[in-house]
């Protein structure tokens, strides 16, 4: 594919024609010879000019689709940006529901106490409605198919909590069952016995067991004695 330009000086190319058209080299030499100088160099400068322009043009328009894909992946980001500030502020609302609902149900259980232990009535019922009006106060006057609307997004919120939960739980689950096969897999196969020579579980410093007493085991390190389990400890060498 070629681009036609217009409006720029250019070049006959005659030589450059000549020589991919099969002419002798001899005979364009004895031409290029009749040529003035200054008209050849005029002409494989106009060249040059003409390919660093296009490697120019080639440039601009790879820096102008770099910036268009750009905008496009800052467009994206925002977006993303966006649906996780909304999410955060809809996770904020349900912890702070959470919470009133955890400062009643301990309101509740105070006044269930105190009224167990004086048998007060009039107290308790006098205290409730405090509760009650202190709690009505801060609440909004909705329509019923408001609210029916809120609890059913709260509703949804919650079931996505709790998959977000399960997903946590299942990758912590996973990542202990990981590490207890590696700690398995580390374990020495041999009973391990005073005198051995023995080392933590991926730990480098090695030392000789002084005494063993249920599941733990004494280890001299020369400078100093630690207690660890057994379980946590690997044979280095067998005592001979």
């Amino acid at each position: 594919m070629y681009k036609l330009s217009l409006g720029q000086a250019g070049s006959s190319f005659t030589f450059e024609v000549a020589q991919k058209n099969g002419i002798p080299y001899g005979l364009i030499n004895r031409a290029k010879k009749k040529v003035e100088t200054d008209k050849v160099r005029f002409d494989k400068t106009i060249a040059n000019l003409q390919k660093e322009r296009s490697r120019l043009e080639k440039t601009s328009e790879n820096l102008k689709e770099e910036e268009k894909r750009a905008r496009e992946e800052s467009t994206r980001l925002s977006s993303i940006n966006t649906r996780i500030q909304d999410k955060l502020e809809r996770y904020q609302e349900l912890y702070d529901a959470n919470q009133r609902l955890i400062y009643l149900g301990q309101r509740f259980d105070d006044l269930s106490e105190r009224y167990f232990n004086n048998k007060d009535k009039k107290v308790l019922i006098g205290e409730l409605l405090k509760t009650v009006e202190i709690e009505n106060s801060k609440r909004k006057k909705v329509t019923q198919k408001e609210r029916k609307v809120q609890k059913q997004e709260e509703l949804k919120l919650q079931v996505e909590v709790e998959q977000q939960l399960d997903v946590i739980r299942t990758e912590k689950k996973e990542k202990k069952i990981k590490e207890q096969q590696k700690l398995q897999a580390n374990k020495t196969n041999f009973e391990l016995k005073v005198g051995d020579r023995v080392r933590m579980l991926e730990g480098k410093a090695v030392g000789t067991i002084d005494a063993i007493e249920k599941n733990k085991a004494t280890v001299n390190y020369g400078f100093f004695t630690s207690k660890v389990d057994l379980e946590q400890l690997e044979m280095v060498e067998r005592k001979k």
